[in-house]
């Protein structure tokens, strides 16, 4: 299986699994943020020749991905809410069906109002599918969520590496993207049909025949919520997001500030993804040794200084020197915080998926966007970058954590689960 190589490429050691957990479902959960990273890569390359072949606005470009973005936001609390509560596998089977069809459509549009159905539908199927897969792999290794999930987005970042990869490479050998981008969601049915003919962990909170299942939704939202460590994990989530909006302007102000050529933009962003490739197989060694509360508040302490000194650093070597470490605890925290959030409330990480699919509401980018106007790119990325991240490390410091516990002696695959 696929996930057994990558153990076997990267010398991972094997995690402890629960019973009852096929290799194959493993397989598939991992894969699915790639297999949204490798799409929604191919299709944001693309931009520049949806505008030039539809003859579209800036506005029209801007309009594609907010509609992604509108849909999103209505489906994705609705489609986190049912993983607690229904089958996972249509949950996710439907939702790479959606991906599928998204990217089927954009490759065949002969218009723009064609294309603009593309972008609603792949909105409708991302949340579903990937919500639904993290929820999985953290209850498919509950003695090392962490570190599952912690693989699950190196997964994901080659995944974002090689959409981008696949439109260049198609390029070269002068295939055009209507081809890549059927070739691509023929792919993604074929997914599709994987996850529908596989049995995933079944949910721990299915309704009882008679109870409503508006009052279950309440219900569980109500105990996250109520939950201290539950709030805090949110809460770290949010600041996260906060952190990660002071980067909105980052390529342009490296662009127009520093002086950085396209080419040199591109470059640096390249090698970031390196750098967070890196980080992640490193925090899995990592996570195997060290305690993860301990791990998590080292990377936000370097957050709360290295952003300042980024910024302020001396040409392009300084800005390298300091983005390394400053890309590397970026990765870090990630993996971490979101793997905490989903099992900080045992079995209803569903319901947590569909509370941080609110927080977009918050008009983060926008307030970044206007500060950044306001007292210019730089510093404003500074503050609000050292502003996340301090938070996010008050935050965590305040959660008490229970002790962790090891695998029961009998633990089903103690050492043949892939991860």
């Amino acid at each position: 299986m696929f996930s057994s190589r990558l153990i076997r490429l990267a010398r991972l050691d094997r995690l402890p699994r629960r019973a009852g957990v096929s290799d194959r479902a493993v397989a598939l959960v991992f894969v699915a943020r790639f297999a949204d990273e490798v799409l929604s890569g191919a299709w944001t390359v693309l931009s520049p020749t949806f505008r030039v072949v539809f003859r579209l606005s800036l506005v029209q470009v801007g309009f594609l991905s907010q509609v992604l973005e509108w849909v999103a936001l209505a489906v994705e609390p609705v489609a986190a809410l049912q993983i607690d509560l229904r089958s996972r596998r249509p949950i996710m089977a439907i939702g790479a069906f959606a991906l599928a069809t998204s990217v089927l459509e954009m490759g065949l549009a002969p218009s723009f109002l064609v294309l603009g159905l593309g972008f609603a539908v792949y909105g409708l199927g991302s949340g579903p599918l990937a919500f639904t897969a993290d929820v999985v792999v953290v209850e498919a290794f509950p003695f090392d969520a962490e570190r599952a999930y912690s693989r699950a987005t190196f997964l994901d970042t080659v995944g974002a590496l090689a959409g981008p990869g696949l439109v260049a490479l198609a390029a070269a050998a002068g295939v055009s993207w209507r081809v890549l981008l059927v070739a691509l969601g023929a792919c993604a049915t074929c997914y599709g049909v994987g996850l529908s003919a596989t049995r995933f962990p079944p949910p721990s909170h299915v309704p009882q025949p008679g109870h409503p299942w508006a009052l279950r939704v309440l219900a569980n939202g109500r105990s996250v919520l109520s939950n201290a460590r539950g709030r805090s994990w949110l809460l770290v989530l949010l600041c996260f997001d906060l952190f990660e909006a002071a980067f909105l302007l980052k390529y342009i102000w490296l662009h127009d500030t520093v002086g950085l050529s396209q080419p040199l933009v591109a470059a640096y962003a390249a090698g970031e993804q390196i750098v967070d490739l890196v980080a992640l197989l490193l925090l899995d060694r990592w996570l195997a040794k060290r305690d993860v509360g301990q791990v998590f508040r080292v990377a936000a302490t370097a957050l709360v200084v290295l952003p300042p000194l980024w910024v302020a650093a001396p040409g392009l070597a300084g800005r390298v020197v300091l983005g390394i470490p400053l890309a590397f605890a970026h990765t870090l925290i990630w993996p971490l915080a979101k793997a905490r959030s989903l099992t900080a409330v045992p079995e209803l990480g569903g319901a947590t998926q569909a509370i941080t699919a609110l927080f977009p509401i918050l008009p983060l980018a926008l307030i970044e966007a206007r500060l950044a106007t306001a007292v210019g790119v730089g510093p404003a990325m500074a503050a609000t970058a050292t502003a996340g991240a301090l938070f996010m490390l008050l935050a965590v410091r305040s959660i008490r954590e229970d002790p962790e516990p090891g695998p029961p002696t009998g633990t089903a695959n103690p050492a043949g689960a892939p991860g």
